[in-house]
């Protein structure tokens, strides 16, 4: 009897092992279809040794160097305020290089008066100074010295609404030099160098804002806004500087949207002598900068000199031209519609105030 119950306790003992080993193997090889969750809240001592996965299988994994070459957009921004200074100024360099193989550039635009569409402006925007466009291609402007924000119809000049960005009855006040958007938000900076932030509203709604100061304004008057979607940064144009030292260039800051600080060591400094080479003149004074919606380069035009410059993120000028003098009585604003259409404004200077638009040339438009 005791012989009996010796075998049988041994043979408990036997099974007991074989199900214990079973389920080792069953943990190290789930079978097809469970999770990789689950295996970890069930054994997290288990973990996949990627480097081996990676070289038994290089295929399973996702070739992300691939992937942002192909889509040099994803993330783009959120990487670039990760970087270093030095590697910031490298992107830009590739971005210069890139964007001088596209098919569109200032010289795709026919600048003469019988290829332009003009529209003379309202009298409550004679003193317009900056321009926008929406990503739903909406047209939007401001006036030099209060924070009203006009939505404009660039089919025929007409006024759609206008908001104001006020904390009380009156709109601010301050020496606005330019407006971007982003998402259903806009911006506007000072010549100092503060930029105003608030939200896209209704006709005739007051919208709360936030204030941000630059310090920029300590050594450059602003004179142009724009945004960069690619660095998720607004770019600050400089008019003139304010000490004699740096009176022979030019300044562009960039100013990151999610840091709400400038990108430092991200600006560019461009010599005056590579605009006015290209024009008559010794002077290029901004008085408004767009990015390019297909190139990527940045557009400026200078209301003294009647001019508009191109330039390469990395700071490179391409080309500038004169405008019409009969039709840029002062230019002071800049943008692009969805499908690449020039549009400037032009302060009335005791006038009427006008917008130009000049369409893409040939069969240039769109191309990349």
């Amino acid at each position: 009897m005791q012989s009996y119950g010796n075998k049988l306790l041994l043979g408990f003992l036997v099974f007991s092992l074989l199900i214990l080993l079973a389920s080792m193997v069953y943990r190290e090889n789930p079978p097809i279809g469970l999770s990789e969750e689950r295996v970890h809240k069930e054994n997290p001592s288990a973990n996949v040794d990627e480097e081996k996965i990676h070289k038994e299988n290089p295929s399973a994994n996702v070739d992300k160097e691939k992937v942002h070459k192909e889509n040099p957009s994803i993330d783009s921004g959120a990487d670039l305020l990760n970087m270093n200074p030095n590697t910031i100024i490298e992107h830009l360099l590739q971005d210069t290089q890139a964007v001088s193989q596209r098919k569109i550039s200032l010289e795709n635009y026919d600048l003469k008066a019988e290829t332009a569409t003009h529209w003379k402006l309202p009298g409550r925007l004679e003193e317009i100074s900056g321009l926008a466009m929406t990503l739903d291609n909406h047209l939007m402007a401001h006036n030099d010295e209060k924070a009203v924000i006009h939505e404009i119809d660039y089919q025929n000049g007409a006024i759609v609404k206008a908001f104001q960005l006020s904390d009380m009855k009156n709109p601010v006040n301050d020496d606005f030099e330019g407006i971007a958007t982003v998402n259903d938000q806009v911006y506007l900076v000072t010549s100092s160098g503060r930029i105003y932030e608030g939200s896209r509203g209704a006709d005739e709604e007051s919208v709360l804002y936030n204030i941000y100061a630059t310090g920029v304004g300590r050594d450059y008057e602003i004179e142009g806004l724009a945004y960069d979607a690619s660095l998720r940064a607004l770019l600050l144009m400089c008019k003139g500087a304010r000490r004699a030292d740096l009176k022979e260039q030019l300044v562009l800051y960039r100013w990151s949207l999610d840091k709400k600080q400038l990108i430092e060591d991200a600006h560019i400094v461009i010599p005056v002598v590579e605009f006015t080479r290209h024009i008559e003149g010794k002077e290029f004074q901004p008085s408004g900068i767009e990015r390019h919606p297909v190139s990527g380069n940045y557009f400026v035009v200078a209301a003294r000199q009647k001019a508009i410059a191109e330039i390469t993120p990395g700071g490179q000028v391409v080309a500038a031209k004169r405008l019409p003098a009969q039709w840029h009585r002062q230019p002071e604003g800049i943008t692009f519609t969805a499908d690449g259409t020039l549009i400037i404004a032009d302060e009335g200077s005791g006038k009427k105030a006008r917008l130009t638009l000049y369409p893409v040339s040939g069969d240039s438009r769109l191309k990349k």
